[in-house]
Order: structure tokens, then sequence, then C-alpha cells
């Protein structure tokens, strides 16, 4: 039993050793007014390097200190230092993401998502000693939805999942295979109205087949029963 475990190991563990010994190494990173360790001209594939940075900067990712990976000839993220007083990317809920570094004293535009709208007139985030002051607020927009209702045999079919819809915004269900709505439809349209989803399908088993139900044959009856005999004119019954 143990040669067969230890055979599925080696099974597993000699590609991956292979595939590393395949793949590119990385160079030692060019890393200005920092410092990292261990120290090497090359870094053979999944290798695992930490770095800090000198008084008055800071790496480029959040925390005081941060790693960063080779992988396929490339580090997960190129090891940086910058200036301690530059602001990372702001995370902001419900609002649209955004990307990239900021020097002390730089205003950036926040954008609000879909069905969210800003809480106050200001939109503007300003990046002061590392730090973003005056963040806006985006909060739910005054007769939004929240995402609709899910209904049994139907799926929406031309937008992505949100949390939050604007009013008037407009939704399509499709009924599985096999299953119609009202009047034989396959889709139906509901609409936010007031913070509320106004429609809905009702997809029930259709009687019709379906392409896929190109197979099925009809169900045969045999009738075992008649009743009495009928009373024929000028007839006689025979068994």
């Amino acid at each position: 039993m143990w040669l067969r475990c230890l055979g599925f190991a080696l099974l597993v563990w000699i590609p991956g050793l292979l595939y590393a010994q395949r793949a590119p190494p990385c160079s030692a990173p060019d890393l200005n007014k920092g410092y990292f360790h261990p120290v090497q001209d090359s870094y053979s594939h999944d290798t695992i390097i930490y770095y800090g940075c000198d008084k008055g900067h800071k790496p480029a990712v959040e925390g005081w200190w941060a790693t960063s990976r080779c992988l396929n000839g490339k580090w997960t993220h190129e090891p940086k230092c910058i200036d301690e007083d530059s602001c990372f990317a702001p995370n902001i809920d419900n609002a649209m993401p955004v990307e990239g570094l900021y020097t002390a004293g730089q205003k950036l535009q926040i954008q609000c998502k879909s069905g969210y709208e800003h809480e106050s007139r200001d939109k503007t985030a300003e990046c002061m000693n590392g730090q973003w002051t005056k963040v806006p607020v985006c909060r739910k927009r005054t007769g939004a939805c929240e995402a609709p209702p899910q209904y049994p045999n139907a799926v929406i079919i031309n937008h992505k999942y949100q949390e939050v819809f604007d009013e008037n915004k407009e939704l399509q269900y499709q009924c599985r295979d096999g299953y119609v709505g009202e009047n034989g439809a396959k889709t139906k349209a509901v609409r936010c109205n007031g913070e509320q989803w106004e429609g809905g399908p009702n997809c029930v088993r259709s009687s019709s087949p379906t392409p896929t139900d190109g197979n099925i044959k009809p169900a045969i009856t045999t009738i075992d029963k008649c009743g009495q005999f009928p009373v024929v004119k000028d007839g006689v019954n025979y068994p």
C-alpha cells in the first residue's frame, strides 16, 4: 500500500520539479532606496524575496515591508520604494475602482457605481501625508433597487450581477429549457420602480417538446374497460 502512495507522490512531485527547472529565473530587482533578502544575482522560479525601504520611504504595496515572488521569469510585483507621503489608490465602498500611486497633494475625482450617488457635493479625495483626506461617501441612490429576486426556473440574461440598480432599469428573465412563461413567452422583463421591481416571470413546464426533448415519444394509453354494452336499434349483442 505504501508503495502505491509513494508512486502517486512521485507522479505529482516530479512534473512540478521539472517545470520549476525549465521555468526562466528572475534577475535581482533594482531596488532604489531599499534593501531585500536574500541577496542573489538570480532567483529560481517560485522564490520569494522580502524587502524593506530606507527612512522616508515605504514599499509600493501596503505595509512597511513586502514580499514578491518569482513566477516564470517575472516578479509578481516589481519591488519598489516610494516616498512615504505618497498614497496608494483608495478602496472606497460602492465607488468605481481606481489604480496607481499618487503623490502628496494630488487630488482624485471619485465616481460612484451605478445605483449610488455622492452623499455630499464634494467628490474629490486628496492625498496628504500618505493618507487620503475628505474621502467621498457613495450611498444608495434614492429610488434605486436592490438585486432583483430569484424566480424558479429562470435566469437574468442581459446583465451581470450587481447589488444595486438605478431606478427605471429594465432586466430580462429567460425561462430555462423546457419551461415557458405567460402566453408561452420565454422571456419576461422587470423594471425598477421606486425601490421595487415590477413584473417577474412565472416559468412552468412546457406542454410541447423542446429541442432537447426530441427523443421523447407521446405516451400511449390502453383502454381496459368500455362500460355497458351499447344499445343498437334492431341489433343483437354478441359477447
